[in-house]
């Protein structure tokens, strides 16, 4: 997993593509590298993709020579001792962190209003399902307690499952 406190910069060439797009770029690459700007954190832009996607795009671009970390550059997953599985894997054990602690607040900020989603999220048996549901319960938290709250609950919840 990449640390939260990284920075990533775009380089020449990412400049570049901005400037004038000729690599086609799928449209989670092009957002990414129009966020990525030398200041925001991997944490700061973790909330803006799905979880557990911000590591795998970055890696992507800096693989591409669009982005570089500020400073230096990552070393490959395969080279990273923390490397134990494909991107966005986590382990059991922060499946059943991340999972308990969603459902501790859905069944906190909603009471008896969330039980179902509560059940649904402690229903889940592998990250990708857990993934689906998080973003229903941000939809719901949402619109319940407003649109900051779920942004909120999905940057808190989400960061645990890049």
């Amino acid at each position: 997993m990449l640390d939260e406190s990284l920075v990533f910069q775009k380089t020449e060439a990412g400049v570049s593509e901005m400037a004038t797009p000729a690599l086609g770029l799928p449209p989670k690459l092009r957002r990414a590298l129009i966020v990525v700007d030398g200041a925001k954190s991997v944490s700061d832009l973790a909330p803006m993709f799905r979880p557990g996607e911000v590591e795998p795009i970055l890696m992507d671009l800096q693989a591409r020579g669009l982005v570089t970390l500020t400073g230096g550059v990552v070393a490959d997953a395969a080279d990273r001792p923390d490397a134990g599985g494909a991107p966005g894997a986590i382990t059991a054990d922060v499946f059943e962190d991340v999972r308990r602690q969603a459902m501790r607040e859905v069944s906190h900020r909603l009471g008896p209003n969330g039980d179902t989603l509560a059940l649904k999220i402690e229903r889940c048996k592998t990250p990708e399902e857990l993934r689906v549901a998080l973003r229903e319960a941000e939809k719901i938290l949402a619109s319940f307690l407003g649109a900051e709250y779920g942004r909120t609950f999905a940057q808190k919840i989400g960061r645990d499952l890049l």
